[in-house]
């Protein structure tokens, strides 16, 4: 059975609220990959993009948030994973769609699991949205954002500019949800019909943004798939203080805590990993 397959200078092409974005039709579906959806330096607050003047290439997946581990293949017969290039620069967004029109479809919006540290929007080939866009007639987006000691180390001692740095992850998914909310319409959804949904850490992520006020509006529903915050994070009546000093201790750093956000990650989580037992036992 032959399958349709577009992509050339004048078709799948959408106009953002920040410049052209240009994806590719595959048997039916119009897809898009990586659209970056907003910018951040380490430990603050997403900002929005600049705007850009040429058309953008979404064809291909953006960066996903670099991990504390590096993931070794096992059980890939049934369960295969894949593994992409990692960077900071990780708040992108994937989209499928039956089409490119005013229709306004139902959205869903993938959140993937990890418990807030691991995994990404293309970890498993099941995170693809071609077949529940197919089947359901919807629009489906799956969603990057910053993990672990990028996304969830409390600098709010140190000062205003760090004040939401423990939860720079979230404001990363609020910020991926309002680009959706402002733009989605130009890809045949509709922004008051958004669904967000995950199963482990991603359905913990709902859970989360049915109590983040920042986040009312942007979707209209939630569908929580095995993730439920109770054990989740370890009990502890300190800030996180004591841990970015043990880290700044291991690195050498007795100085501005700003110097964390300068130091290659490779070294900062494995200072993380040194510290992060005997923290976890006191």
């Amino acid at each position: 059975m032959e399958r349709e397959f577009l992509y050339d200078q004048e078709h799948v092409i959408v106009e953002t609220d920040k410049g052209k974005v240009r994806g590719y039709r595959y048997d039916g579906i119009s897809i898009f990959k990586g659209i970056p959806y907003a910018r951040a330096r380490r430990f603050h607050a997403p900002e929005p993009m600049e705007p850009w003047e040429h058309v953008l290439d979404a064809t291909s997946y953006g960066y996903v948030c670099p991990l504390l581990e590096m993931g070794k293949p096992g059980g890939e017969l049934m369960v295969p994973h894949r593994y992409w290039v990692m960077d900071e620069d990780c708040q992108n967004l994937n989209i499928w769609t039956p089409e490119c029109d005013d229709e306004k479809r139902p959205v869903l919006v993938w959140l993937h699991g990890g418990g807030f540290e691991a995994g990404s929007a293309i970890e498993q080939i099941a995170y693809e949205g071609e077949n529940m866009c197919r089947e359901g007639h919807t629009g489906v987006v799956s969603i990057n954002h910053r993990l672990n000691i990028l996304g969830y180390f409390d600098l709010s001692d140190y000062g205003e500019e760090y004040a939401n740095s423990g939860n720079a992850g979230g404001d990363d998914i609020v910020a991926a949800l309002r680009w959706i909310h402002e733009n989605i319409a130009s890809f045949g959804g509709d922004p008051e019909n958004v669904t967000i949904f995950g199963q482990s850490g991603g359905g913990s992520k709902v859970t989360v943004l049915l109590q983040t006020p920042a986040a009312d509006g942007l979707y209209a529903k939630g569908i929580n798939m095995s993730g439920t915050i109770d054990q989740l994070f370890a009990e502890s009546q300190d800030t996180g203080e004591e841990l970015a000093r043990a880290v700044m201790a291991q690195l050498g750093i007795h100085g501005d805590v700003k110097e964390l956000e300068q130091t290659p990650y490779a070294a900062f989580a494995e200072a993380y990993k040194r510290v992060k037992p005997q923290l976890a036992a006191e």
